[in-house]
């Protein structure tokens, strides 16, 4: 009997990306903070802190088991990499560890040795049989965007590219409904997802729903076609010299495209306080969709 190798999808958060089973659901706790489930059940969790690191790789392995023996009140015992992990250990200095005597590894800090960004890995369920689960998410897993320049992210049915300027700001998973805030010292992006799009239809014109998201009334939107509307708006001279001395964000662009095959609606927002870069929008545009 031929076993169907299981179907795979990527997963891109907060530069962390890696390939899973499509079965298994990512849960975003934070920014930079995911754990992997399984028919409800934790599978592993992963934590990593932002912004750059020295090449001192021990101090930060060291301050992060200790935080982790404060937080669990055990002890941390460090282990010989087991092989399961071997897929990690091409691009990262691996340190397993376990808790109090636990026969099985609980975990382990990944220091990569390109960017020296620490991450701290966490297994549920620990054993040897249970983490070969995990050999995909082993050889796929990394911290390195390969496009320098163009951040990459794949969360939920979402994929989308954002220049690097961008940081995360906000975000929220709720039933139907995606929400993600981007933001630079000059501008703002955001995104939307919003599922069973033909019931808000047939509740809201498609140019109410539109002018809800972005703000502005529904005659400042221009129509392409029956599901896409686009709004571009600049300043005058006289709007900009008033707006300016507020620090308002008065350039804006928005789209907002209903996908019938999905029934779903999603959506952009841009807006700054400078003139919009338009290769930037073409860019954001073109990248955020559906992972197929």
């Amino acid at each position: 009997m031929v076993v169907p190798s299981p179907k795979i999808r990527p997963i891109g958060w907060n530069g962390i990306s890696c390939l899973l089973p499509e079965d298994w659901n990512v849960i975003v706790k934070g920014n930079a903070h995911l754990i992997i489930e399984h028919n409800l059940l934790p599978l592993l969790e992963f934590r990593w802190p932002s912004g750059s690191f020295s090449s001192a790789k021990r101090s930060h392995s060291d301050r992060i088991l200790s935080r982790l023996s404060e937080e669990t009140g055990k002890t941390v015992e460090l282990l010989t990499s087991p092989a399961f992990l071997e897929g990690l250990a091409k691009a990262y200095d691996v340190q397993a560890f376990r808790f109090d005597e636990e026969l099985s590894p609980a975990g382990a800090i990944l220091t990569c040795r390109k960017c020296s960004t620490p991450i701290l890995l966490q297994f549920f369920g620990t054993s040897t049989s249970s983490v070969e689960r995990f050999r995909l998410f082993f050889a796929t897993f990394s911290c390195c965007q390969p496009e320098r320049g163009n951040s990459g992210w794949a969360i939920e049915d979402l994929r989308f590219k954002i220049p690097d300027a961008f940081t995360l700001d906000t975000y929220s998973f709720s039933l139907g409904l995606a929400r993600l805030s981007f933001k630079t010292r000059a501008a703002s992006l955001k995104l939307i997802r919003l599922s069973s799009g033909s019931k808000h239809i047939r509740q809201h014109t498609f140019e109410q729903l539109f002018a809800n998201f972005h703000g502005a009334g529904p005659d400042h939107a221009t129509r392409l076609d029956d599901s896409t509307l686009i709004l571009d708006v600049s300043p005058s001279l006289r709007d900009y010299l008033l707006k300016t001395v507020t620090r308002k964000k008065i350039y804006r662009w928005a789209k907002f495209a209903y996908y019938p095959e999905k029934d779903k609606i999603l959506g952009i927002l841009l807006e700054s306080s400078r003139p919009l870069d338009k290769e930037q929008i073409g860019f954001i545009e073109k990248n955020y969709g559906f992972i197929q």
